[in-house]
């Protein structure tokens, strides 16, 4: 269970730990998605695990797909893959608590969404910013974004883009408690204790229940996700809102 290019895994009684070491902006791809689940999968069939916390090393939970490179602004394979491990994580039978010390913003965000709970500090920034790369959102947020905040406050954050701070997300429930940032860890492990004190057999079928349905509908909603963005990537808006992204300014967008 060590040995993981970009995940450091530990476990401390029933809580395992999988931390994200692609600092500092922990940016994803389907070989690191596809790490996490492997891990997933493998505490499902540890019966001393209880619950699991997912954090990351560096600035940023994680700032999602990295645009500087040519697989993620050019192919759809890239996507289609990224998007079968993705739904990989939904089909896991543990708790999962995230603590994000930084950004998580687009498929960085869907990957906080994957987990049942969120711990955000000052520091945190969550943002679905879709709408601003002339892009569609993905990694089955267009379902887990409104199961978490409502639908009003899904369709504000997926056609504006806003970018929360841990307070804000605090305050629509998309984060589960605030705490200082060198408070997270801890908040996360007092959570998972509370956790495992229960009985987790009973957690493990509360969830299911909580979550029925939930993969099969990422695994169906990730397809047309990603038949938009297929569509949207051919478009000079998406090659501008790339473009202003990576040049840190405003996007000039001509709706075509």
């Amino acid at each position: 269970m060590n040995n993981f290019k970009d995940i450091i895994f530990s476990k401390e009684g029933h809580t395992a730990f999988i931390k994200i070491n692609r600092a500092p902006n922990n940016f994803f791809d389907s070989e690191m998605i596809s790490q996490i689940a492997d891990i997933l999968e493998e505490m499902d069939k540890d019966i001393s695990c209880r619950s699991i916390i997912l954090h990351s090393e560096g600035k940023h939970f994680c700032a999602g797909a990295d645009f500087t490179k040519s697989s993620f602004k050019n192919e759809s394979d890239a996507y289609a893959d990224l998007y079968d491990q993705a739904v990989r994580l939904f089909r896991t039978k543990k708790p999962i608590i995230a603590a994000v010390q930084g950004a998580a913003v687009g498929g960085g965000l869907g990957l906080a969404l994957a987990a049942d709970f969120r711990i955000a500090c000052a520091e945190s920034r969550f943002s679905a910013n879709f709408s601003k790369l002339g892009f569609h959102q993905g990694f089955g947020s267009s379902i887990t974004l409104p199961r978490v905040v409502g639908d009003q406050k899904a369709k504000w954050m997926l056609f504006t883009s806003a970018r929360l701070s841990g307070e804000e997300a605090f305050d629509i429930g998309l984060a589960d408690y605030f705490v200082p940032k060198n408070e997270l860890l801890i908040k996360a492990q007092e959570l998972a204790d509370e956790i495992n004190s229960c009985g987790p057999l009973g957690v493990q079928a509360i969830r299911f229940t909580a979550n029925e349905g939930l993969a099969d509908e990422i695994a169906k909603i990730v397809k047309w996700e990603l038949s938009e963005q297929d569509r949207l990537r051919e478009t000079a808006d998406f090659k501008e809102g790339i473009k202003a992204s990576l040049e840190r300014r405003e996007p000039d967008f001509k709706g075509s």
